[in-house]
């Protein structure tokens, strides 16, 4: 009796499962998918418009496509008449070889550029001045050195650019421009030569056995103060040039140095090629600006030009007026 009751009770669970079973099939499936909502006209005529526009789009593109291969097909019919019409020696064309030994490398170029400047003329900026200078004048001193490097970087003819007489604030200035890579460029400490005369000998002028007397008279100190024209360069000379930024405070003070050093002075012939507003006293980038030009064009007047600050320069008006102001002041001491 007992396994009747337990087959029954078996069979009876089987039935549920198989019912449950049924029962899921018949529960309709939940689909993530939202409805497709009905377009507007205004929707249908962008997606028109917007699938034209794409097809003229590819048709641009495939027409230029060939556009630029039939330019080249016919390039390389024009190159293969004349290679016909002038047949090139084996010599003349140029070989990968060739190419690679014409290709100069990073540094080559620097050392190129290193030989250039120290077979170049040589430029002294004589920084002994910095101890009268406020903290704004070292400053603008030292983006003055910054812009003249860039200068004699960039030029055909480079200078040997050397500095004489550095102090703490310009070698500090200096410093967060890197100026220790710089390329074809010398900075002497005064510390390092406290003597002038000890630097012509070591530095500027070392392999020349000459007497001092006889290598000074090789120096020339620019100064607008000076009476003598500097006419042309001497690529066996050296010109220092004033770095310091006075405004006007200490007059003649590179002239009155050149004479304590007993080397010669002079200046740019400015007057006899262009007429200033002000004072012919130039800045040392300008200064130095002038006479790298002036050693590629050998043109005095092109340099002073192209160099010198138009508001510092007269023009033809101003020359017109102050002449007009002469005549009247005749006029009146006539009457």
């Amino acid at each position: 009796m007992e396994k009747n009751i337990d087959e029954s009770k078996e069979k009876e669970d089987k039935k549920v499962e198989s019912e449950s079973k049924n029962n899921t099939n018949l529960i309709p499936e939940i689909s993530n998918d939202k409805p497709k909502l009905p377009i507007s006209k205004k929707q249908m005529k962008k997606q028109k418009k917007h699938e034209e526009w794409q097809r003229k789009m590819d048709e641009i593109k495939k027409y230029k496509k060939e556009k630029k291969k039939e330019k080249k097909r016919i390039q390389r019919e024009q190159r293969e008449k004349e290679e016909k019409l002038n047949p090139k020696k084996p010599e003349e064309k140029k070989s990968k070889e060739n190419f690679t030994t014409e290709f100069k490398t990073k540094k080559e170029l620097k050392e190129e550029f290193n030989q250039k400047c120290k077979n170049g003329v040589r430029v002294v900026i004589d920084c002994d001045f910095e101890h009268l200078m406020n903290e704004v004048g070292n400053k603008s001193m030292v983006r003055q050195i910054v812009d003249l490097y860039g200068i004699n970087r960039k030029s055909q003819n480079p200078f040997r650019l050397i500095l004489y007489g550095v102090g703490k604030q310009i070698d500090e200035g200096l410093k967060k421009s890197s100026y220790e890579n710089w390329i074809g460029f010398e900075c002497y400490y005064k510390e390092q030569y406290p003597s002038f005369e000890k630097f012509i000998e070591e530095i500027l002028y070392k392999e020349d056995k000459r007497p001092m007397n006889e290598l000074k008279k090789n120096i020339y100190y620019l100064t607008a103060d000076s009476e003598n024209n500097i006419d042309n360069i001497d690529n066996d000379a050296t010109y220092i040039i004033g770095g310091i930024v006075d405004r006007n405070k200490y007059k003649g003070l590179s002239y009155n140095k050149a004479k304590e050093l007993g080397i010669n002075h002079g200046k740019f012939p400015i007057g006899e090629y262009l007429k200033l507003q002000s004072s012919q006293v130039l800045t040392t980038n300008h200064t130095f600006h002038i006479l790298n030009e002036f050693s590629i064009k050998h043109d005095w007047k092109e340099a002073f030009t192209s160099i010198i600050p138009k508001r510092k320069q007269e023009s033809e008006e101003d020359e017109k007026e102050k002449e007009k102001e002469n005549e009247e002041d005749k006029k009146e001491k006539d009457k």
